[in-house]
């Protein structure tokens, strides 16, 4: 009889769950994480997700966070729109994160660093991969849809204007994705006839007044409009006039800082829906774990764990508050009571248990702290 019930609620299970999973596998989702003036956004669709930016160096204990929310282990692929450090600034650490990444990408023009300084190319070559270099015309796998690459059309001497602009069509609507783009690039693709009504729009450079012109909301008429900034840290974001513009055409209107997770943007059988996130309860960091003998001529430092339970540590990470450098422990990195362990710089003058990928990371002279994280971003250990 026990049987025959559970098998029973096991069925019930599955039939509730099927509905759910078939809405889930049809519908389009963008979620702006909150990294302040920055960008860091996840696309999901099916099975596939991407990651478009990365935040800043400083920021990635929220995009580690949000990884962890969601329970994403693989990303399809990570596109970095353009050079600039507050959309690259956590390529580094997630590449050397657990996270699997299928591929690289990034905007074929760039004009302020040299290919081998590319943040793109630094990022997967600490994985051995390289980089596939996006132009407008390309296209990118999208279970169930489709994402197009609308921009750039040409080089800019300006960056912003390199920003990869793309175009994400699925679950009867469409998410228009712009970088940092200003009105010139906004201006060619308006020549090239590429721009037409979408549903959702990732609004450019932060929702400065040098972009998002009046003529282009008006060519794309968005019905939600997603703005990753943070005033605190530019009064001009988000702009009255684009805010204007915005509202002259109806559209609803989200901003990142306003919410503790950031926005999250969906689209299903052509609905759109805009919605402020928090953070769930996030697990208890584990108590006894200590960062001590910081080497700086050394370039070492060393982890203790005090504490009573073994720790896994893969994804957690320790971040140099001066020079902004962050070490990841890869899948399989683990700390039992009792134990230590020493991660190293590629300079220095002995072999820890783990390498930073970093020349030198503390400083000589001046002071450094180190900060351990959880791998969903809460400090665990600091040493001043």
């Amino acid at each position: 009889m026990r049987r025959a019930i559970a098998l029973v609620l096991a069925l019930l299970m599955l039939c509730a769950a099927a509905p759910a999973e078939q809405e889930e596998a049809e519908m389009l989702r963008l979620l702006a994480v909150n990294v302040g003036k920055a960008d860091c956004l996840l696309l999901l669709c099916g099975r596939d997700v991407y990651m478009i930016d990365t935040g800043t160096a400083e920021s990635y204990g929220a995009v580690s966070r949000a990884l962890q929310v969601w329970g994403i282990e693989r990303l399809t692929g990570v596109i970095l729109t353009h050079t600039h450090k507050d959309h690259t600034g956590g390529a580094y650490a997630l590449a050397q994160s657990p996270v699997a990444v299928d591929a690289w990408y990034a905007s074929a023009y760039y004009a302020e660093v040299a290919e081998k300084e590319h943040p793109a190319v630094l990022a997967a070559g600490l994985r051995g991969e390289s980089v596939h270099w996006l132009r407008a015309g390309d296209s990118l796998p999208l279970d169930g849809g489709r994402l197009s690459v609308l921009g750039p059309t040409e080089a800019d001497e300006k960056e912003n204007n390199n920003s990869l602009v793309l175009l994400a069509e699925a679950a009867g609507g469409s998410i228009l994705l712009c970088g940092d783009m200003e009105f010139p690039e906004e201006e060619k693709l308006a020549a090239a006839g590429l721009l037409r009504p979408v549903d959702v729009l990732k609004v450019g450079n932060h929702g400065n007044p040098d972009a998002t012109s009046n003529t282009f909301v008006s060519a794309i008429r968005p019905r939600a409009a997603v703005i990753s900034t943070d005033p605190a840290v530019d009064t001009n974001t988000p702009s009255k006039r684009v805010l204007k513009a915005l509202q002259g055409v109806g559209a609803q209107i989200a901003v990142t800082n306003n919410a503790a997770q950031g926005v999250l943007a969906e689209i299903a059988d052509g609905a759109v829906t805009l919605k402020l996130g928090a953070w769930p309860e996030l697990p208890q960091v584990p108590a006894g774990l200590q960062l001590y003998d910081r080497d700086a001529a050394g370039d070492s430092i060393s982890l203790r764990n005090s504490g009573a339970e073994t720790v896994e540590l893969a994804g957690w990470f320790i971040r140099s508050e001066r020079g902004g450098e962050i070490f990841v422990f890869p899948a399989g990195a683990a700390l039992a009571p009792g134990e230590s362990l020493t991660v190293t710089g590629q300079k220095a003058d002995r072999q820890g248990d783990y390498s930073w990928p970093d020349k030198q990371v503390w400083h000589k002279k001046k002071d450094d702290a180190a900060v351990l994280y959880d791998a969903w971003g809460q400090e665990a250990a600091r040493l001043n």
